[in-house]
């Protein structure tokens, strides 16, 4: 299966293309909910951005043709969900600041640019990691996943999975280089 995100855009322009929409789908849908979400929408407005965005893919997808030169799918992706969401707040009139805001300590939120990319990168991280799951033994992807997300000592990971130092770092090692190569091919041409 070809894996890179371009050739996924490529074939979400067949309508019918029910496994690529699912993909697609899968990817993208929880980024936008979450987007949605982190930007202080409850969980039907955030579901009504979502639905906005997915048929705007599906309507626009068809005269997509990749340039780089032009802006990639992630800008383009970023701005329509982040333009959405505030036309949405400003509609409510949430854009109004209370006076006792003012009189709060302030702090230093994420832009929703960086709160973006930020969801970019996890569930592409997550789709890479569901795919890699698929291609290795499940006792090593549970060292891996032990070992470098979970941040278990390797002591605690070899005794819990029978497996010695050098198994666990070779594994870290492998599936490190592996995961790499998939995010590189997962996000290739869309940032």
């Amino acid at each position: 299966m070809d894996t890179t995100r371009g050739s996924l855009l490529g074939r979400i322009r067949e309508p019918r293309n029910a496994e690529a929409w699912r993909e697609f789908d899968g990817i993208y849908r929880p980024m936008l909910y979450r987007f949605a979400r982190a930007r202080g929408l409850g969980d039907a407005d955030a579901e009504d951005i979502v639905q906005y965005c997915m048929a705007a893919i599906q309507k626009y997808i068809g005269g997509f043709e990749y340039d780089p030169s032009k802006g990639r799918f992630k800008g383009w992706l970023r701005t329509m969900v982040n333009n959405r969401v505030r036309m949405l707040l400003r509609k409510r009139g949430a854009d109004l600041a209370e006076s006792k805001d003012f009189k709060r300590p302030q702090q230093r939120e994420q832009s929703p640019e960086e709160t973006f990319d930020e969801l970019w990168l996890q569930e592409h991280l997550k789709h890479a990691l569901e795919q890699l799951r698929g291609e290795v033994a499940e006792s090593s992807f549970r060292a891996f996943n032990l070992y470098v997300f979970e941040e278990q000592p390797v002591e605690q990971v070899c005794e819990e999975l029978n497996m010695s130092t050098d198994q666990v770092y070779a594994i870290k090692y492998r599936l490190t280089k592996k995961l790499s190569d998939k995010m590189k091919a997962t996000v290739e041409g869309l940032e």
